[in-house]
């Protein structure tokens, strides 16, 4: 192992980390059970070459941050073929254990064995989503967990940004268990799932449960505005109509029960569609005025110190008058979504890249040659690879189903990975028809795609969709770069498009970009993504700070700017 190199920064929000009970609220509000028992703390770990069960443990790991991570309270890097093996001992209270106990592992990267009570369940490869296992034939008042990890950094694995040597656009690996652990218990007959579809004044609920009887009550503003049995999958007509927007982000909570089970979730009303190339949000035209999001953080990389790092990232781009965030190659923990709905931001959400990616050719050649045409039909060809791409995808589109803030998905990002981007198109629009797909997001574009997605980075946008006969989505551009040494995670090196020395050259020189490149060309373009929220590691190109502790533009000036550029 070896011992991860940063200069320690530290967010306001690592004062609030919890060693005793990290990220402690429910991790699902989308789909929300009283029976809950966190499993996020000190567990013990070893890192090992071998998979077998050992307890010469290392030390202690807080979990649920990767091993990494300041937050795990461990902050070293694993080399190829090292395991993690985790271990736990915990207690229950009988009345807890009811017919099915199932354990949820949130997050773990890449692959993992799990073992309850000297039972092995399995081996497992998330995906980047999380993994429900059914421990209802073993669990008892005492308890022995283990989790044997294998991270080696399998590109035919989503693995996005991740590199075992961080430089520039590549960052920190994150290893292990990087999001919530914990148990529910239910009844014979509980509510599996709920799949929510919503019109602008109806909703429809698909429930998987072999207990149909079900009660409902829906809320708006406390006030209850429908109540009585639910006929699954007949579309509910609602008297009151709150529409859901960035600036009224109105929330439907509901309880639906049966005598087994009781679950909350929560619907909006709203539609999105395409007319002409440009986007509607209930039938009104929106310009995506975006900011591309990587969800880095300095102390726990992929996952927050508490979750009020998230609301916080959120209020500062509002404040900005950025409406959308693109969730960059990296799948959220459920309750940033959440969040989104809540307090009103458009999220476009990434798949998350596999595969060898190519500087020459996935970067060089089409900077260069913006229009250069590819076959994508011979990219990427390992089958694993390309399987594990398409499950993933699916089972993002139905993790995320639910939550109104979603509005699409990137597919392909600047070709890395790709293959077969039309039928991958025709295979995912047909599973969500009622959602936007950015195909190759940047270039390499084939036939199908929502969007004419480019990213300008280093020309003129002016020039570069000049001739361009339909509405342009710029889902990428700037990337300008202002350091500020005392906030920034590495003082030696410094990765951006345009370094800029002094916090008013860079607000000047943002302004100037977004008021004749963007403003002037408002009308033919769908929307635009600046890079990025924050810096990230290497990267200094953020509106804020890495600790998030410096914002680096005038928030009134800038969001004057913003609003005319989406009237």
């Amino acid at each position: 192992m070896k011992k991860i190199i940063n200069n320690n920064i530290k967010t306001p929000e690592y004062e609030l980390l919890d060693f005793e009970c990290p990220l402690k609220e429910y991790p699902r509000p989308q789909f929300k059970r009283d029976s809950y028992y966190s499993l996020n703390g000190k567990w013990d770990y070893l890192v090992s070459k071998s998979d077998e069960l050992n307890n010469n443990f290392d030390g202690e790991i807080l979990v649920p941050y990767c091993i990494e991570s300041q937050n795990s309270l461990v902050a070293k890097s694993i080399n190829e073929g090292d395991y993690i093996i985790y271990h736990r001992k915990f207690k229950l209270e009988n009345k807890f254990i009811k017919d099915q106990t199932f354990i949820n592992f949130m997050g773990v990267d890449q692959e993992f064995d799990f073992y309850l009570n000297g039972k092995k369940y399995g081996h497992f490869v998330p995906l980047g989503l999380p993994t429900s296992i059914d421990i209802s034939d073993n669990i008892s008042e005492e308890n022995e967990i283990y989790v044997v990890v294998k991270d080696d950094l399998d590109l035919t694995l989503p693995y996005g940004k991740q590199v075992r040597e961080q430089h520039g656009m590549w960052y920190t690996s994150v290893s292990g268990i990087y999001y919530p652990v914990y148990l529910e218990s239910v009844n014979k007959g509980y509510i599996r799932n709920v799949k929510i579809d919503t019109s602008l004044d109806s909703v429809t609920f698909d429930i998987d449960s072999d207990d149909l009887d079900i009660d409902i009550t829906i809320k708006l503003y406390e006030e209850v505005i429908y109540q009585g049995k639910l006929k699954n999958k007949e579309e509910i007509k609602l008297d009151v109509i709150r529409l859901w927007d960035v600036d009224h982000p109105s929330l439907y909570f509901v309880e639906l029960k049966n005598k087994n089970d009781v679950v909350n979730t929560y619907f909006a009303l709203r539609k999105v569609e395409l007319r002409d190339g440009f986007i509607y949000l209930n039938n009104k035209k929106i310009f995506l005025n975006g900011v591309l999001d990587q969800g880095y953080y300095p102390e726990g990389i992929y996952t927050v110190s508490d979750y009020s790092s998230y609301l916080k990232d959120i209020n500062m781009l509002k404040d900005l008058g950025i409406n959308c965030i693109r969730k960059h190659i990296k799948i959220e923990a459920d309750y940033f979504y959440y969040l989104c709905d809540k307090y009103g931001m458009l999220v476009l959400q990434d798949f998350v890249n596999s595969g060898k990616y190519s500087f020459f050719r996935d970067t060089a050649l089409p900077t260069v040659f913006p229009n250069l045409k590819i076959n994508d039909k011979r990219l990427h060809k390992n089958k694993k690879q390309r399987e594990n791409f398409i499950k993933h995808g699916e089972g993002v589109l139905k993790y995320l189903h639910n939550h109104p803030s979603i509005i699409g998905y990137t597919i392909f990002n600047e070709a890395w990975g790709q293959f077969e981007a039309d039928k991958m198109y025709e295979h995912f629009k047909s599973l969500e028809p009622n959602y936007l797909f950015d195909v190759t997001s940047g270039w390499f574009r084939q036939n199908k795609s929502d969007f004419e997605s480019r990213h300008i980075y280093f020309k003129d946008i002016n020039k570069r969709i000049k001739g361009i006969n339909k509405p342009v989505f710029i889902s990428e551009f700037g990337g300008y770069s202002f350091k500020l040494n005392e906030h920034s995670f590495n003082l030696t090196n410094t990765y951006g498009y345009r370094n800029i020395e002094t916090k008013e050259d860079f607000e000047k020189d943002l302004i100037d970009l977004f008021e004749n490149q963007i403003l002037n060309n408002k009308d033919r373009l769908v929307g635009c993504i600046y890079t990025q929220t924050s810096d990230v590691e290497d990267e200094t190109n953020g509106f804020i700070t890495y600790d998030r502790k410096v914002l680096k533009v005038d928030s009134k000036r800038f969001k004057e700017l913003m609003n005319k550029i989406k009237e």
